[in-house]
């Protein structure tokens, strides 16, 4: 951040539509020390580098032939120009463009709608983790230049919050072309050379329209934000239109935010196990751990509720803390009963995983237990490898020089290529239940999982199957050579007395799958066994 004493010299190397500023968008007043060229293009935005060139140019001024009357003036104009711009890209700040706004929906014309595109520009942080501040603000400047170059004269352009933009402009929510236009104001943001490389905009966008959704200010910026949210959960790629059920499901994501932390204070989450059985032989080969909330006046709370909202705060670091140190926990308390699993698979989200503490969170909590590092096993999906190969790769090189192992869930579900997964240090891979069910009555399915097992092989991996609940896919899996399998048919996710109840019958009852008559239990498969 710049000192009073160095104000960063901003520059704009795109160009601006020719427009002038209506009377409530002006810039600060600029004959501070010569006459310069009229600053302003588009309403809403200010060229920085014309704005600033009289006040930071050293050839332009020699501050010690100031005098404190001229040097305040300069000082008064230059705070008032960064009380109301974006000082790097020059457009409105979050308080003046909802002035501006406001302002603008005063002075409509009767019967027409305003529509406010509310655009996050979301890939802004990986800009910043490879650029620093020079690159991600780069890219912000990049982006707002191109708003500038695709909207009407009249339109409003402001950024918010560092990683987001506003543009208001004249459209129906009703009107094919209207929604035509704003979509082609987010389709321009399109792909720039930068530092020798191709750097892609990933926004998501969300509109609000006044006064059909709303004729509050306040309220429309917020529906507009609420719309690109969603935008951003379910990876949209044309601008999502805000409805009056995103409010309502903002309201009901806060609250179980707000009842997650107390769950997780008063011991409301708990842990369930099922069992990772041997194909061939029938050993059970350890469990996944998996969380479960049982909320007091809710009932059961399904992860797939839960787990998306503690991914958006700091929860999800909590919830997976807890599931790690409770499943050693476990497991050291079994060992004591004799019931010696020889791993335990717990999961871990794209968001832990993102986490820079992340590897050395999880050597902490090991730590505090006498079990092997490889006796544990992270699950993950593919998404981030999808998403962010590199750092990705990273973490797992962290989490395998701890020696926990490592395995992609759900596989299938987002494509990730060979070229990727023959990069990452995997111990092994879990086919999404999509595959297996049915797959008895599928010869397409079969071929497809028989592709994913000769991937798998050359890869050296562990192939587990999940959601195996009929006999018929357990058959067909067992019979391509799938190396485990995991799902109903052998055991439902159980509290630990019940699993441990699980492993002290399942030496009998595992006949009935067509599994020869195994060893005691004590005699447990080993961790090659398992590799």
């Amino acid at each position: 951040m710049a000192t009073s004493e160095e104000l960063p010299r901003v520059r704009n190397d795109l160009p601006m539509d020719a427009a002038e500023p209506s009377a409530g968008h002006t810039a600060p007043p600029l004959e501070v020390v010569r006459a310069i060229d009229e600053p302003v293009r588009v309403q809403g935005v200010v060229d920085t580098e014309t704005t600033f060139e009289p006040f930071l140019n050293d050839e332009n001024q020699d501050d010690e032939n100031l005098d404190d009357e001229v040097e305040s003036e300069l000082d008064r104009k230059i705070l008032s120009y960064c009380q109301r711009f974006d000082i790097q890209t020059g457009l409105l700040n979050h308080q003046a463009i909802q002035d501006a706004l406001a302002k603008k929906l005063r002075n409509r014309s009767a019967g027409l709608e305003v529509a406010l595109i509310w655009i996050d520009l979301v890939n802004l942080r990986q800009e910043f983790s490879l650029w620093g501040w020079t690159g991600a603000e780069a890219l912000a400047r990049r982006v707002a230049g191109t708003l500038r170059s695709v909207v009407d004269a009249g339109a409003l352009l402001g950024r918010v919050g560092g990683k987001s933009f506003l543009v208001a402009l004249e459209a129906s929510k009703h009107d094919k072309a209207g929604k035509q236009r704003i979509q082609a104001v987010v389709n321009a943001l399109t792909p720039v050379r930068s530092r020798g490389s191709e750097t892609r905009p990933e926004v998501a966008a969300g509109v609000a329209f006044f006064p059909l959704d709303t004729d509050s200010v306040e309220d429309l910026v917020r529906f507009a934000s609420l719309a690109a949210m969603r935008a951003g959960h379910v990876k949209s790629k044309t601008v999502v239109a805000f409805n009056a059920g995103m409010n309502s499901l903002i309201v009901r994501d806060h609250a179980m935010e707000v009842e997650m932390r107390k769950g997780l204070d008063q011991g409301q989450f708990s842990m369930v196990y099922q069992p990772n059985v041997d194909l061939a032989t029938g050993r059970v080969l350890g469990a996944e751990a998996l969380m479960r909330w049982k909320h007091p006046q809710w009932g059961a709370v399904t992860p797939s509720e839960f787990i998306p909202i503690a991914e958006r705060s700091d929860l999800i670091h909590r919830i997976f803390d807890l599931a790690l140190r409770t499943s050693l926990q476990q497991i050291q308390r079994w060992r004591e009963q004799g019931l010696d699993l020889p791993l335990i698979a717990v999961n871990a989200s794209a968001a832990n995983v993102r986490s820079e503490d992340f590897a050395h969170s999880v050597r902490t909590i090991m730590d505090e237990f006498p079990i092997g590092k490889s006796e544990v096993e992270l699950e993950m999906t593919e998404s981030l490898a999808f998403e962010d190969e590199a750092l990705f790769t990273t973490r797992l090189g962290q989490l395998k020089a701890i020696g926990v192992r490592i395995a992609i869930d759900d596989f299938g579900t987002r494509y990730t290529g060979f070229n990727v997964l023959k990069h990452l240090p995997l111990d092994a891979m879990k086919i999404d239940q999509c595959f297996i069910r049915g797959i008895d009555h599928s010869p397409g399915m079969r071929s497809l999982c028989e592709t994913i097992l000769a991937m798998g092989r050359q890869l050296k991996l562990r192939i587990v199957a999940e959601g195996i609940e009929e006999p018929g896919e357990f058959a067909v899996m067992r019979e391509i050579g799938c190396d485990a399998g995991q799902g109903y048919l052998f055991q439902r996710p159980a509290p630990a007395d019940e699993f441990a109840q699980f492993l002290r019958e399942w030496t009998e009852r595992k006949h009935g799958f067509g599994f020869a008559r195994a060893q005691s239990m004590r005699e447990r498969p080993s961790l090659r066994d398992i590799a």
